[in-house]
This record gives C-alpha cells, sequence and structure tokens, in this order.
C-alpha cells in the first residue's frame, strides 16, 4: 500500500476527479487513499488498467510482486522427472 503509487496513479490521469470518475466512487475516497496509501482491493485493477501503475505497488499483500522468469523445467508431478516449460517441447514429438 503506497501513497507514492498512488500520487503516480493521479498524475497519470491529471487530478483525484478524474481518477474518481474512473473508480465510479467520490472525490473524497480518492483523497482518502493518497493520503492513506489504502487502496480498497476493489480498485486496484481499474487503477492498473487506467494508469499503468501496477498492482503490485498499489496492494503487495494482494499482488506480492512475482519473478518475471520461470525455472527452465518444472517438475510437474512430484516424480522427479522435470519438463520444460517452453510450450514448443510439448509439440516437437508431433
Amino acid at each position: 500500500m503506497s501513497i507514492q503509487a498512488m500520487k503516480s496513479a493521479v498524475e497519470v490521469l491529471g487530478s483525484q476527479t478524474n481518477l474518481a470518475k474512473k473508480l465510479g466512487c467520490t472525490p473524497q475516497n480518492v483523497q482518502r487513499m493518497c493520503s492513506t496509501g489504502r487502496v480498497p482491493g476493489k480498485h486496484v485493477l481499474r487503477i492498473e488498467a487506467e494508469t499503468g501503475i501496477s498492482r503490485s505497488l498499489l496492494r503487495p499483500d494482494l499482488y506480492p510482486e512475482v519473478p518475471l522468469t520461470m525455472p527452465a523445467t518444472i517438475d510437474l508431478d512430484g516424480s522427479g522427472q522435470k519438463a520444460s516449460n517452453c510450450a514448443g517441447d510439448a509439440y516437437s514429438a508431433r
């Protein structure tokens, strides 16, 4: 929950009033989010879609940052045998 993330969201849209219109709430609600950094979960995805501010910056408790890469192989069934995460490998035997 970040005050800075909310400030950035407001800057992208130009004003707290504009953000409130996008969210369908009052400017007072947006002002409260900006001053406390607490963003209700119901608004996170809309703010991300409208502003490009990452959900993990707005609510890291709900949307933790995930690594951008996956390991080259994954043990899918616990058997110790690794399966490649590359989609092309699944079709290469056909």
